[in-house]
């Protein structure tokens, strides 16, 4: 429907926004289960979601993104899960070739990150790189409009405001601390370190600047570990193999998700409800992921199963 009157709609607007009209038309809720995680989506209003976008990539991010470190990853052009991976291998063998396997990572996990984002740290944030006043009461406007506290997910300008949250905790560590090397995506971060001791007061010192931003750091999924133990970041079980090769390997929680997801789409498909092209597509999809990780035989295996199910087509 907006399409079909698109030009009017963008004038309608355009003069909403000049003339300083609410253009909030509320929020559409639902769940989704991700990954096994069920994640509350605050989605808005087509003729609302134009607005967002607009803001979001002629503002917020040409004036934000120049500021983050390049180590932060997620929702940026040109980034993403393929780049934070690419990017911690590479320290990774940095790392082996100055002290073998000795050393240990620091994994930090933010919890219910976007539900706990203070509002007055982020519309101080905005108020620092943006310039332009209109736009700035606009972001303002938008971010109180989700209630006291947290963003929702499902609004493009959350996106890259949750990326830049924590972007004075990525400059502390990196820049203050010195550690050896860094990285974020969105809620997960680490640090490496040959001294557990200094990644010690790394992280504490770390969750001294997420107490002021008003972070809730997840004390069971933040740890510091051995690098010669491996470890797990972005579901991924990364570790150095005995020649120092660094392998990362898909979480076994990962491979059963996919297991039971292909065996409950096999019931639809033989059901009627699903064709086998939609099947194969889906299944296609995460195979393009997995081959991506050094998993040669799991994805035999399930390239096996695949077949099974589906009657070897």
């Amino acid at each position: 429907g907006y399409q079909i009157n698109a030009l009017a709609n963008i004038v309608k607007a355009r003069r909403d926004l000049l003339e300083g009209n609410d253009v909030c038309r509320g929020f559409v809720h639902f769940d989704l289960v991700e990954r096994g995680k069920r994640r509350h989506i605050s989605a808005v209003h087509y003729s609302e979601r134009v607005i967002h976008k607009s803001l979001t990539q002629n503002v917020l991010v040409p004036c934000i993104q120049p500021r983050l470190i390049h180590s932060n990853s997620a929702n940026i052009k040109g980034r993403g899960i393929d780049y934070a991976l690419d990017l911690l291998k590479r320290q990774l063998v940095r790392h082996y070739r100055k002290y073998g396997e000795s050393g240990y990572i620091l994994l930090m996990d933010f919890s219910d990150y976007f539900a706990n984002i203070s509002h007055a740290p982020i519309k101080a944030f905005v108020e620092r790189e943006v310039v332009d006043s209109r736009a700035v009461a606009l972001a303002h406007h938008l971010t109180d409009a989700q209630g006291h506290v947290g963003l929702g997910l499902g609004s493009e300008p959350n996106q890259i405001l949750a990326v830049a949250f924590p972007d004075p905790i990525d400059h502390f560590v990196v820049e203050m601390c010195g550690v050896e090397a860094y990285g974020r995506y969105m809620d997960d971060s680490y640090a490496i370190h040959d001294s557990k001791e200094y990644l010690q007061v790394v992280r504490l010192l770390a969750e001294r600047k997420c107490a002021e931003l008003g972070i809730v750091v997840n004390p069971k999924k933040t740890q510091i570990v051995k690098l010669s133990k491996g470890f797990t970041f972005l579901k991924k079980r990364i570790y150095y193999s005995d020649t120092g090769r660094v392998v990362m390997n898909p979480c076994r929680e990962a491979v059963t998700r996919q297991r039971r997801r292909m065996k409950k789409q096999a019931a639809l498909y033989r059901a009627g409800r699903m064709t086998y092209e939609q099947a194969r597509q889906s299944y296609q999809s995460w195979r393009g992921s997995m081959l991506r990780l050094d998993a040669h035989r799991t994805v035999l295996a399930m390239d096996a199963l695949f077949k099974e199910l589906f009657d070897g087509k």
